[in-house]
């Protein structure tokens, strides 16, 4: 059964990565606000944590693993290689191709070494990261719960050791990594069914918007590390989000769920049609801005932004929709299971 509530996280998220975020470097290049770029960046990872959490929690919930050994395990792999990898490998292609990577960094990318030496292709830095969490799913999965918690703990202590050893391995992927592991934990513990009091919702955002704050305040103290303040930010963006992406699950999906129809049914029926394409238009949007830019680029900021966010962005929705379809319907052909 779809877990539709996740749906609007996925939106959420993936619209402001690709409508906003990425697209302020196209409209304001190298002229960036430096306060609101950096909060801008927080945010960003923040809706990639979240984005793993609810990869791990998903997964968590839906493999146990061990009920047939193996083969389990390679259908797991197997799954989410066709799933991910050939999209990956041809995005990363067209991303060299523009000059948008380098040939080192891309290949880096696709032998999923980026995460641990430098340099890191950019956007698609974060395929490599949820690969390797795949990778070690069945390994916690197929535990029981008390174990799972113990093996996360471990596998990240690990983590966070080789991190302090060897600079070169990306904050981010420490970061995505302990988002994901507290969904694979959570999920035997937890039904995250969205149903908390609108009190509690209001007191949790205004908590974590406070430790928001406070994070951003101390970022630049040269007596506190930097990278414990970025994740201190995605970390408190991570719970704001969530309980945002709550808020508008529940005035959409409610009425739904009632049998309302009208507004709160198209709504839904878009929030799923973005969803669906989120993956492929997260892959593809640098090439199609890119494209976008050739046709027209005007000088004016302001009339760039609308342009790329109102006009150029539903498109590449519209055509990464279109392209995950094909593709699912291709691998639907070549191994119907």
């Amino acid at each position: 059964m779809r877990e539709y509530r996740f749906d609007v996280v996925r939106v959420v998220c993936m619209t402001y990565l690709v409508a906003y975020f990425h697209l302020y470097g196209y409209v304001y290049a190298g002229n960036h606000i430096t306060a609101v770029y950096s909060a801008s960046t927080s945010v960003a990872h923040a809706c990639l944590g979240l984005f793993t959490f609810v990869s791990g929690y998903l997964l968590g919930k839906k493999y146990g693993f061990g009920k047939q050994g193996n083969a389990d395990v390679l259908l797991f792999y197997r799954k989410r290689i066709l799933r991910i990898v050939p999209l990956f490998v041809v995005s990363s292609v067209l991303l060299w191709l523009i000059g948008f990577n380098s040939a080192v960094a891309t290949w880096n990318g696709l032998i999923c070494i980026s995460p641990f030496v430098n340099p890191k292709p950019l956007t698609m830095y974060y395929i490599p990261v949820i690969l390797w969490c795949y990778l070690v799913t069945p390994f916690v999965s197929r535990l029981g719960q008390k174990w799972r918690v113990y093996s996360s703990i471990s596998l990240f202590s690990l983590l966070l050791i080789a991190r302090l050893m060897f600079p070169s391995i990306d904050n981010r992927f420490v970061f995505d990594v302990f988002f994901y592991f507290v969904g694979v934990v959570s999920a035997p513990y937890f039904d995250w069914k969205f149903n908390f009091p609108y009190g509690a919702v209001i007191k949790s955002s205004i908590l974590f918007m406070f430790i928001l704050l406070i994070a951003f305040f101390f970022k630049y103290d040269s007596l506190i590390y930097y990278s414990f303040c970025q994740m201190a930010l995605g970390a408190a963006g991570v719970f704001v989000i969530l309980f945002i992406c709550e808020g508008v699950g529940r005035l959409l999906f409610d009425g739904q769920n009632k049998g309302e129809k009208g507004f709160n049914a198209l709504a839904c029926q878009i929030v799923g049609f973005v969803s669906f394409a989120s993956m492929a238009c997260y892959m593809f949007h640098r090439f199609f801005y890119w494209a976008a830019e050739r046709i027209w680029n005007p000088s004016d900021a302001t009339v760039k932004w609308l342009m790329m966010a109102g006009l150029v962005y539903p498109i590449i929705v519209i055509l990464s929709y279109v392209i995950q379809k094909t593709y699912d319907h291709i691998l639907n052909c070549i191994s119907p299971s």
